[in-house]
């Protein structure tokens, strides 16, 4: 199992996991950065993950976006060079016989960036989003204040309620419409997703029927697998949650990806 550092695009810099060829498939999956972490990921989950995801035959590729890690800044618009650097991405993994069916994800504003770049781009067939967007609704705001009042020092915490709500503010989400309808359109496309929400999303989302309730009857749809893991943090810091995670995104890949040999697009030798 190999790995392999790239300079490609507009002075990007990402590395690229090898699947073993023996059971190598042909959609790969592009880790997008977590926030400002290089393209490690926190506490190095991404390398684990694309360590074990190369290890069941999916080709992986984690590299630093514009302006972050080791890649060069960019002068272009927010969506402008996210678009760029995706399509760079692809056509890295393409040029290499790597794959020619990706599947975008990653952690927070990585998250972010996948659910947004996956309506651009049409060879997109799945999304891994960790702690992605979700909007607040009634049956949100009934728990929250519930678990709120359950807690010592109650009426202290309820007085902070709205300081605490503004921490996620700095992340950049569509509409609450557009947002459904982007998820519409690409359960349309029969793009597969996961959405995976941990502790520290907690502020945002509390419960699993939230998820329809803010986006419409499109995250219902088989498409769409839904975890909620409150017993794990936004960072998956404890190696058991890493684990965990890498389990449950292997057997997701292969679920939904996995096919025999045959399908497999050629590789290129040298």
């Amino acid at each position: 199992m190999g790995e392999s550092v790239h300079c490609f695009g507009p002075g990007l810099v990402g590395v690229l996991h090898h699947p073993r060829a023996a059971v190598a498939q042909r959609t790969a999956v592009i880790l997008m950065n977590a926030g400002l972490v290089h393209r490690i990921g926190p506490f190095r989950s991404y390398v684990l993950l694309a360590r074990v995801l190369a290890a069941a035959g999916f080709p992986v590729l984690r590299f630093d976006q514009g302006g972050l890690g080791d890649s060069a800044a960019s002068k272009l618009g927010s969506v402008e060079r996210r678009q760029g650097e995706i399509t760079a991405a692809m056509s890295l993994l393409v040029a290499t016989g790597e794959a020619d069916r990706f599947v975008l994800g990653g952690i927070c504003s990585g998250a972010d960036d996948a659910f947004l770049l996956a309506g651009l781009e049409t060879r997109v067939v799945g999304l891994i989003l960790l702690d992605g967007l979700a909007y607040r609704t009634l049956g949100f705001w009934w728990r929250h204040l519930l678990a709120k009042l359950r807690m010592r020092d109650r009426w202290k915490r309820l007085l902070r309620l709205r300081w605490r709500l503004a921490m996620d503010e700095y992340r950049e989400h569509p509409s609450r419409a557009e947002a459904a309808k982007q998820l519409a359109r690409l359960v349309a496309r029969d793009v597969r997703l996961l959405l995976l929400y941990t502790g520290g999303s907690e502020r945002y989302f509390n419960y699993r029927g939230q998820l329809s309730a803010c986006l419409g009857r499109a995250a219902c749809a088989r498409q769409v697998t839904l975890e909620l893991w409150k017993d794990c943090d936004h960072t998956f810091y404890l190696q058991r949650d890493r684990q965990r995670l890498q389990q449950t995104l292997v057997s997701w890949m292969q679920r939904e990806f996995g096919s025999d040999d045959e399908s497999s697009p050629p590789r290129r030798e040298g």
